[in-house]
């Protein structure tokens, strides 16, 4: 069974107190999935999120996501490596060695199929050395408080509202209308190449994600983002309402 901890369409959130009783009781295996969301979990105050964490059997996340590492880097934990181990591991003689046995020596290539796998944790402890743990957590933090600014702004224009709640750094938002009137402004926005845009389904709407994930990213980008969204809304609705007319 697999629980999401931030969702792709709209970092939603599972209730894993709630699903975690009954794995555990029905012998279910639970894996967590917080790819994106995982990394907010270094701040105590987005901590809450992962109550429930104890009824896992794995979890996973991606630091090429949101922790300032480089693409590919995903981090899994199990409870019990011995699942793993005791569904790939593979020992033909030409494979062993003295040191297996010992416990000193952590073999991955009985962790997967593979019996080769790629060495990444190295370009994820120089981000750790670089920033710290304050340097990261401010990183998460001023991403949650730019998500939360662009919300005020989409907030403040009627002609807009926001589908999801802001927990973190997503934004789900769209134009107050049909599926068709916000299709043609994203293909718009995405047209014009100032900005790209997302979408996806939540509840049968047609909605636009403003995702917050740049290293470098400022409060005034978000404002020249809202703003050239806003613009290129008003020119829509002006052609929208003229072909309505007319029809």
């Amino acid at each position: 069974f697999c629980a999401t901890l931030g969702t792709t369409p709209c970092c939603s959130f599972d209730k894993l107190l709630e699903l975690g009783p009954v794995c555990n009781k029905e012998n279910i295996w639970m894996h967590i999935d917080a790819a994106y969301a995982g990394s907010a979990f270094i701040c105590p105050e987005f901590r809450h999120l992962l109550n429930g964490v104890e009824f896992a059997d794995s979890f996973n996340f991606n630091p090429h996501k949101w922790l300032l590492v480089n693409f590919d880097c995903s981090a899994m934990w199990v409870k019990k490596r011995s699942d793993l181990t005791g569904a790939f591991k593979l020992e033909p003689l030409y494979l062993q060695h003295h040191h297996q046995e010992s416990g000193l020596v952590t073999d991955y290539r009985h962790w997967q199929i593979p019996l080769g796998r790629r060495f990444r944790s190295l370009k994820l402890w120089f981000v750790l050395r670089m920033y710290g743990v304050r340097g990261l957590q401010e990183h998460i933090r001023k991403h949650v408080r730019l998500s939360h600014q662009f919300e005020h702004l989409v907030l403040q224009d009627e002609r807009f509202e926001i589908c999801a709640e802001v927990v973190l750094g997503l934004v789900c938002f769209r134009l107050k209308g049909s599926n068709e009137l916000n299709k043609a402004l994203l293909k718009s926005i995405n047209e014009a190449k100032k900005i790209h845009l997302v979408p996806c389904h939540l509840r049968e709407k047609f909605v636009l994600r403003f995702a917050i994930c740049s290293r470098t990213v400022e409060s005034t980008h978000v404002k020249f983002a809202w703003q050239h969204i806003s613009q290129l809304a008003t020119d829509l609705l002006k052609t929208w309402e003229q072909n309505h007319h007319q029809q």
